[in-house]
């Protein structure tokens, strides 16, 4: 029987430049970046672990070919299962959001992204997923007290995008995902999913940082069980008040130091339910290495979990590991948590 699980979160920065373009490169086998993500993932050893910036596509293709490339690594009992799933960005919005003059922009998608699906994350698992809750589709104006730009910023408006804009502007850049598994000795696991925008690429109105702020609240009133909350199935509410879960992903928000709004990431470091284990690695607790080091990757618990251990796989530069740092700008992190003998 199980004592522990390890769950992970680690975005590879694995996209293409035009669709299809990322799962040829995992069919290739002389790949040298795909060498070190695995390389990297199989010393980490996760039985769960969210990919972000993993190109998405229908057929699930790319999350396919590198849960299948993963599990070729490892011994046959520690098979990963694979869930991709669809991603705002590239998706047209229909609106010049950004006043470029143009309908076509990356930045004037629903998430940016120059083609649907770029930068999309998957979830690979040892365990069966038996249930998901996505909203993608969820409106950032049907979100109470959303962070909306404004024109002139400081009015307190939140008219920096025009009333038909706001009608179909999601709130998600990507998704934001409950996926649960079925974790022998532990039961159901909520994993909650999102890759939120980075809080920056916009100008005074901020609304890339706004953005992010109000992502991540989605999950901490996700959390609170909010009611307002409606899923791309039609269901209403969050998080039943009992339920386990882990919150995974790369939320573009340092506590301390970058240029997400104050307090940003807090909204959930902070929140009654949950627990911040502060993994350690080379670069103390910073998951990526941008901008001096920085603390954006997240593996956050319920706190009626018990964490047995954590680490962030940033390598020592005296460490024979320490060559994978290349495979990504961000590092992998991950969890132990206990599960009943």
């Amino acid at each position: 029987m199980l004592k522990t699980i390890r769950v992970a979160t680690y975005n590879v920065a694995l996209f293409g430049t035009e669709p299809g373009e990322t799962t040829g490169r995992l069919h290739a086998q002389n790949d040298p970046q795909i060498h070190d993500l695995l390389a990297i993932l199989t010393h980490a050893n996760p039985d769960i672990v969210l990919i972000n910036e993993l190109d998405f596509d229908e057929a699930e293709s790319a999350a396919r070919a590198f849960a299948q490339r993963l599990s070729g690594a490892l011994p046959a009992h520690a098979a990963f299962r694979a869930r991709a799933f669809t991603s705002n960005t590239g998706v047209p919005s229909g609106y010049d959001l950004t006043g470029s003059g143009s309908l076509d922009s990356p930045d004037n998608a629903q998430g940016y992204g120059a083609f649907p699906g770029q930068y999309g994350f998957a979830l690979l698992s040892r365990f069966p997923v038996t249930d998901v809750r996505s909203f993608g589709r969820f409106l950032w104006r049907d979100m109470p007290g959303a962070r909306l730009p404004d024109a002139h910023p400081g009015s307190g408006q939140g008219d920096y995008f025009s009333p038909e804009a706001q009608a179909v502007l999601r709130l998600s850049s990507k998704n934001h995902v409950d996926a649960v598994v079925e974790v022998p000795g532990l039961g159901a696991l909520h994993l909650l999913l999102s890759h939120p925008t980075p809080p920056v690429f916009d100008g005074p109105e901020r609304r890339n940082a706004r953005r992010n702020a109000d992502e991540i609240r989605l999950w901490a009133d996700y959390l609170d069980g909010a009611d307002y909350l409606v899923d791309d199935d039609g269901r209403t509410g969050g998080l039943p008040p009992d339920a386990a879960f882990v919150i995974l992903g790369d939320l573009n928000a340092d506590p301390v130091r970058g240029d997400s709004l104050e307090g940003a990431v807090q909204q959930i470091l902070h929140h009654a339910r949950v627990q911040d284990p502060r993994p350690m690695g080379a670069g103390g607790q910073n998951t990526a290495a941008f901008h001096g080091g920085m603390r954006v990757d997240y593996v956050l618990p319920a706190n009626t979990l018990s964490v047995v251990d954590s680490r962030v796989c940033w390598f020592a530069r005296r460490d024979p590991l320490a060559v994978l740092n290349r495979a990504s700008d961000h590092y992998l992190v991950w969890i132990d948590l206990k599960v009943a003998a």
